[in-house]
């Protein structure tokens, strides 16, 4: 397998599954003409059942259009207000619902062991029936979360999921590049350009003249005394440089003429140049005086020897990652379950697997979120005391010079991502919100939430989300690269919340217990260099 053929394969995977769940929820409701989303929830409908065939959904079987049309809901909302999420989320749900019905079929053989003894049970007709209840929350619940815009989502597997980080190294020896060297975001170096530009180390000195003698400088390049290799060099691409001066050039002969002067002295440049070999012999009428630079310019001939030209491999490092339990369970008597049926028509069975599955849902959003706090690194300060004779909208807007430095320091941390959001517990988001547009503009029809939520644009350029229970006046700041893995979390589903009914005892309580198994780890890779935290004094 080819160094980057995983790392492909996930890619390509996490493209496709995105582009089926697209395919079915939204492209399928959108009008053609208009480009909007169609009006009429019948037709909607009608769309999505067409669409779904051979789908992930059609695989659910009857409970299948509840699924669909609950999801392509959810999308639709997420797309009006924030645009299209990205494409690992989307992936990350699909794998999430195939994993679900790979178990409830009993297709899941590495899990056969594991299931046995509940296997009967969640695959019946209430077992089923529950499953799809649960994996209808699979994609509005990553869209609510606030945390899947912070970090890598992975379809994940049920047993363990791969992490993966692709470097580009030089994969010849060029310019100013050894084999194997990393270009990574600091790169300054001269490798896929032809034009190069040699320093020249003091040159030997030589009398000549006789009697009135003077003192000439010879320099000497060799391309494969000093890289090695025979550069082959263009003819007419030779600059002799001194003190940063074009002084002389060669004539595509093989000679080098030039003239200049040094104060009042004509410094007269000869020379010779052998364009195979790749060698350039200038000399200096007059010694170049201390501390003065002498380069030489030329061009290689990569005609005359294509091999020379530089090479970029990518290098692919793996780290394991295993998924996490969760679980939670509820429990009611008989004689309570019976006398809220009978007497109220409510339903303490649903009611409680509503409480555990909501709960269940809102603790992954807050345990990343604790995670992201604690793995942060480094923090940087901002005081909002307005001084004297200044105006507060005036002081408030001087936040962004902070929020550039953490910009800049993040880039640095991370070599692929400055500052892409913050999120901010309720006084430091008043803070923003507090600045008019355009230096604050609220999401459409924001309405503050208790639960983790988005709240709007920062200086056009950063997301803001609120963290009810954040420190106080403080940020998370994070920063996310465009490719796969470039985060500093990696988060998914291996198995979403399947509902497990219990045995009722000698006790007469009804019991039920939800478990699900998930991915929520520091990326082993860039981890804590993805996050700083924002602190604002407040006197």
């Amino acid at each position: 397998m080819g160094k980057t053929t995983k790392y492909d394969e996930r890619v390509v995977d996490i493209a496709q599954r995105a582009e089926a769940m697209k395919s079915v929820l939204l492209e399928s409701v959108v009008d053609q003409t208009t480009g909007e989303f169609i009006g009429s929830r019948a037709e909607q409908q009608e769309r999505l059942s067409a669409a779904a065939k051979g789908s992930i959904y059609e695989s659910l079987g009857k409970g299948g259009a509840m699924v669909l049309a609950t999801h392509s809901k959810s999308l639709q909302s997420y797309c009006n207000q924030a645009g299209m999420p990205n494409d690992e989320t989307l992936a990350t749900a699909h794998k999430a619902l195939e994993n679900a019905v790979l178990i409830t079929s009993g297709e899941a053989n590495e899990l056969t062991g594991i299931f046995e003894a509940a296997g009967d049970e969640i695959s019946s007709s209430d077992g089923i029936l529950m499953r799809d209840r649960m994996v209808a929350l699979i994609l509005p619940v990553m869209l609510q979360s606030i945390t899947t815009q912070m970090i890598t989502s992975i379809p994940g597997d049920f047993n363990q999921s791969e992490m993966f980080k692709i470097s580009k190294v030089a994969g010849s020896t060029f310019g100013d590049l050894t084999k194997g060297d990393v270009i990574d975001y600091d790169y300054n170096s001269r490798y896929s350009v032809m034009d190069q530009r040699w320093s020249a180390p003091d040159g030997d000195d030589t009398e000549v003249g006789g009697a009135a003698s003077t003192t000439a400088n010879f320099f000497q390049f060799d391309s494969n005394t000093v890289f090695g290799k025979v550069y082959p060099i263009k003819q007419k691409s030779i600059k002799i440089l001194h003190d940063h001066d074009i002084v002389a050039a060669d004539n595509g002969s093989g000679s080098i003429f030039g003239t200049f002067l040094v104060g009042e002295t004509i410094v007269n440049v000869t020379g010779t140049v052998d364009y195979t070999t790749g060698t350039v012999n200038p000399v200096f009428s007059v010694a170049v005086a201390d501390g003065i630079e002498v380069d030489i310019g030329y061009d290689v001939d990569i005609e005359k020897d294509p091999t020379l030209i530089p090479r970029v491999d990518h290098v692919m490092a793996s780290e394991t990652l295993y998924p996490h339990e969760s679980a939670i369970s509820a429990s009611t008597t008989l004689q309570a379950l019976w006398g809220l049926r009978r007497e109220y028509n409510m339903n303490a069975d649903n009611m409680a697997m509503q409480a555990m599955r909501n709960l269940l849902s809102a603790d992954k959003d807050r345990k990343i979120l604790r995670d992201l706090y604690y793995f942060a690194k480094n923090a940087t300060s901002w005081d909002m005391t307005v001084p004297a004779g200044t105006y507060f909208h005036e002081h408030y807007e001087t936040i962004k010079q902070t929020l550039l430095n953490i910009d800049t320091m993040l880039v640095s941390q991370t070599g692929f991502s400055g500052l892409v959001g913050l999120v901010g517990d309720p006084k430091a988001c008043a803070v923003f919100r507090s600045m008019k547009a355009p230096f604050f503009v609220p999401a459409p029809g924001y309405r503050k939430m208790a639960q983790p939520h988005y709240v709007g644009r920062l200086f056009g350029m950063w997301d803001l989300f609120e963290d009810p229970a954040g420190t106080e006046y403080s940020a998370l700041c994070f920063a996310k690269g465009q490719s796969h893995g470039e985060a500093g979390y990696v988060a998914g589903d291996a198995i979403p919340a399947l509902s497990f009914k219990h045995p009722t005892m000698t006790d007469l309580v009804y019991r039920s217990t939800l478990w699900e198994l998930g991915y929520r780890d520091l990326n082993p890779f860039y981890g804590r260099k993805c996050f700083t935290i924002l602190n604002i004094i407040a006197t």
